[in-house]
């Protein structure tokens, strides 16, 4: 994805970066499969497995700063099977050297890494050593009071959310209730995306002409959620079905609002349940099941209530200066 095309990415802030391992090569870590994972001797659970190649990548990561200069040192970052989320924090520079220059020399560095612990079947390692990570990594910009804490903590937590996805998938397959901006909800997939550092509300107005200026912006918006974002919205107009592809696109995750009421017994399409059970969608609503559909023009007001609820609540949490 493209970084955010107003904002000057030389800026001294803290960045959450997201790096993703092209398919095909060997695991960066793994998580466990115990039931009852074992604690580490500071009496925390230890949910991810680290191997040699694990290893190697977290001593490359914690010493990259000190030849780089323009960042501070690398405190927070996690090296998942698929994927690394690493929080850069650049010093003042004067314009000099930008996030993406960083970026691309840690992740060169850690695919030479890579291939000179696995090398070919040859045994040789090639000088040329081809990227290990997708060309298109996604940032979050930490400017916003409390994100840093919040960032911080979903890196830290990645392992234990994975391992709760891998033992738990029927979980996040069943109608419960939760409370959420100051409602009680009825809710199916997975309530802790409630808890992720962003969450983007998403509102688009059937008048809105494709590819027109408020069109294009919402998609563009859209595209800014990744891994550690939501996008929450009724995702029913044409706008806001485009607005959910891009998210897709980008490992987002999605908050459905929902008009219609669900039962114990009610399912999503089946496309949609996966995503459930992957544990990227959840759904909710505010209103009991009903044997025959609502009309159209309470399925509208319903909507916009829920809309409006969420727009007050998250106000522009999501958006980016």
């Amino acid at each position: 994805m493209g970084r955010l095309l107003t904002f000057d990415y030389t800026s001294p802030f803290f960045y959450m970066v997201t790096l993703k391992r092209r398919k095909g090569l060997a695991s960066l870590s793994r998580i466990t499969e115990e039931a009852d994972p074992p604690s580490d001797s500071h009496g925390r659970r230890r949910f991810l497995l680290a191997s040699e190649l694990t290893m190697a990548f977290a001593g490359a990561i914690r010493n990259f700063a000190a030849k780089s200069p323009g960042l501070w040192p690398i405190e927070t970052f996690i090296v998942m099977p698929d994927h690394l989320h690493i929080l850069f924090h650049l010093r003042e520079t004067g314009g000099k050297i930008g996030l993406p220059a960083h970026v691309e020399a840690l992740a060169a560095e850690l695919s030479r890494l890579y291939h000179t612990m696995r090398p070919g079947e040859d045994g040789k390692v090639s000088l040329e050593a081809s990227p290990i990570f997708e060309p298109e990594w996604h940032d979050w910009i930490v400017t916003r009071d409390g994100q840093l804490a919040g960032f911080t903590q979903y890196i830290r937590e990645n392992p234990e959310r994975a391992w709760r996805r891998q033992q738990n998938r029927r979980f996040f397959t069943q109608v419960g209730r939760l409370s959420f901006a100051g409602r009680e909800w009825f809710a199916y997939g997975n309530p802790d995306i409630l808890t992720l550092p962003v969450l983007a509300p998403f509102r688009c107005s059937r008048s809105w002409e494709k590819g027109g200026r408020e069109w294009n912006e919402a998609i563009a918006s859209a595209g800014r959620i990744g891994p550690g974002g939501a996008g929450v919205g009724t995702f029913m107009s044409p706008c806001e079905k485009d607005c959910g592809n891009a998210i897709y696109k980008t490992g987002g995750a999605f908050v459905v609002l929902s008009p219609e009421g669900f039962g114990e017994r009610w399912h999503p399409p089946r496309n949609r349940e996966r995503l459930c059970a992957d544990g990227r969608m959840l759904y909710l609503s505010l209103y009991e099941p009903q044997a025959a559909r609502p009309d159209n023009a309470t399925l509208h007001h319903r909507c916009h209530e829920m809309g409006d609820i969420v727009m007050a609540a998250l106000g522009g949490l999501g958006k980016e200066r």
